[in-house]
């Protein structure tokens, strides 16, 4: 019973992943993000934890490659998302300071 418990918390989430990045893939582009980083759940964590994608093969994409505009969009757009939660992703507390001083 337990193995099963936590195949379906996996398979739910896993659905909460697909429905949340169907809805937001098109915005996360317009924003400049290569699709690298919102490629599947464990990366965009990863994005989201260090700015770029530490623990997974990446281009060398970081968020400091965005222009000033992108990063304020990346900045509107995670505090959509993330800015009520109780813990931010660190890759907001970075924004909030890189947009603030500009």
């Amino acid at each position: 019973m337990v193995f099963k418990r936590t195949k379906t918390n996996a398979a739910h989430r896993a659905r909460e992943w697909r429905a949340w990045i169907d809805q937001h893939r098109a915005g996360l582009a317009a924003i400049g993000l290569p699709p690298e980083v919102y490629l599947d759940e464990s990366r965009w964590n990863d994005f989201l934890e260090n700015g770029h994608l530490h623990w997974h093969e990446s281009s060398g994409f970081e968020f400091g490659d965005l222009s000033p505009a992108q990063l304020a969009a990346l900045k509107r757009f995670l505090d959509q998302q993330y800015g009520a939660t109780e813990r931010r992703p660190p890759l907001l507390e970075w924004l909030r300071v890189r947009c603030d001083e500009a």
